[in-house]
C-alpha cells in the first residue's frame, strides 16, 4: 500500500500543475492499476505488520472475493473485527472492487471514515523506499519530498476516506457504490491535497466530474481555493477537453445583487 499511497498522493497533488498550465500528468488510474500487484505482494508474503489472519483477508479483498473476505474477519478477535472491515473496504476500493465495497459497507463499514493501516515490518521499509527513489516514476526528489510531507512513512498511514481514492484512480463502478451508500462528495484524502471533484476535473474524467455535480459537489468551493488569477475550476476543466456542458455546470457565478431603489 506505501507505493500505491504515493501514487494517489502525486496524483491529488496534480491540481497545481493543472494550475500552472503544466503537462498533464501521466494517467492516474493507470499508476493505480500498475500498483496493484506490488499491493497484493505486499499483503501475500506477509510484509505488513499484521496478522497472517489479516493479510489473507487483505488479499482476498483485492481479489474481489467477499465470501472469503467476510469469512476472514468474522474469524478475527471480535474487538479487532470493525477496524479490519474499514481497512478491507478500503482496500477493495483501491483495487477495482466494488462489490466488495459494497458488501463490507452492507456489513457496518463507514463510507467516509478513513483508517490507519499497519506499518510495514522494519527491514522492508528501507527497501521500499530505495526502489522508489530508483523509479523513474518518482525519483529520489519525490521520495524525499512525500517522506517530508508525511505521506510515505513506516508509521501505519491513514488511508480514506474511500471516494476521493476511487476518483482518482478513475474506479466509476466503486464511485457509484459509495454514492449509493451517501459518501461526501466534498471529501478529500488530506487537508492539502485536491478534493475528488478537483481530481476528476484535472483528468478530464466526464463521466465521474458528472456523476459528483450531480450528488452535490461544489465547484464554486474549489474555485474559492485556486489562488491563480484568472484560473477556474471551469477552466481547468476546459484545458483537459471536458464537455462545454460540463464546463458550464463547472462555472461558479457571483450571487445576484440586489437593487435598491
Amino acid at each position: 500500500m506505501l507505493a500505491r499511497l504515493a501514487l494517489i498522493a502525486c496524483a491529488l497533488c496534480a491540481l497545481q500543475s493543472a494550475i500552472a498550465a503544466e503537462p498533464a500528468p501521466a494517467s492516474s488510474a493507470n499508476l493505480c492499476r500498475q500498483a496493484l500487484p506490488t499491493i497484493r505482494g505486499l499483503w501475500q508474503h506477509d510484509l505488513y505488520d499484521a496478522p497472517p489472519a489479516v493479510a489473507a483477508v487483505m488479499a482476498d479483498a483485492i481479489d474481489g472475493k467477499l465470501p472469503q473476505v467476510r469469512q476472514g474477519l468474522a474469524a478475527l478477535p471480535a474487538a479487532e473485527q470493525a477496524h479490519w472491515r474499514q481497512a478491507a473496504m478500503l482496500t477493495a476500493a483501491n483495487a477495482y472492487q466494488p462489490a466488495v465495497v459494497d458488501g463490507l459497507l452492507d456489513d457496518g463499514a463507514a463510507v467516509d471514515e478513513p483508517v490507519r493501516l499497519p506499518p510495514l515490518k522494519g527491514s522492508f521499509y528501507p527497501q521500499t523506499v530505495s526502489a522508489m527513489a530508483h523509479d523513474p516514476r518518482f525519483g529520489p526528489g519525490v521520495a524525499k519530498g512525500l517522506q517530508s510531507a508525511g505521506v510515505m512513512n513506516n508509521h501505519g498511514n491513514l488511508v480514506g476516506p474511500a471516494l476521493p481514492l476511487a476518483v482518482v484512480c478513475g474506479d466509476t463502478a466503486t464511485l457509484d457504490v459509495l454514492l449509493h451508500h451517501h459518501a461526501n462528495v466534498m471529501a478529500r484524502a488530506a487537508p492539502n491535497v485536491a478534493d475528488a471533484l478537483t481530481a476528476a476535473v484535472v483528468n478530464g474524467d466526464a463521466p465521474i466530474v458528472s456523476r459528483l455535480l450531480d450528488h452535490g459537489a461544489d465547484a464554486c468551493a474549489d474555485d474559492r481555493r485556486i489562488r491563480k488569477p484568472g484560473t477556474t475550476l471551469a477552466s481547468i476543466g476546459q484545458r483537459n477537453h471536458l464537455p462545454d456542458a460540463l464546463v458550464l455546470r463547472l462555472t461558479c457565478r457571483a450571487p445576484a445583487t440586489a437593487a435598491f431603489h
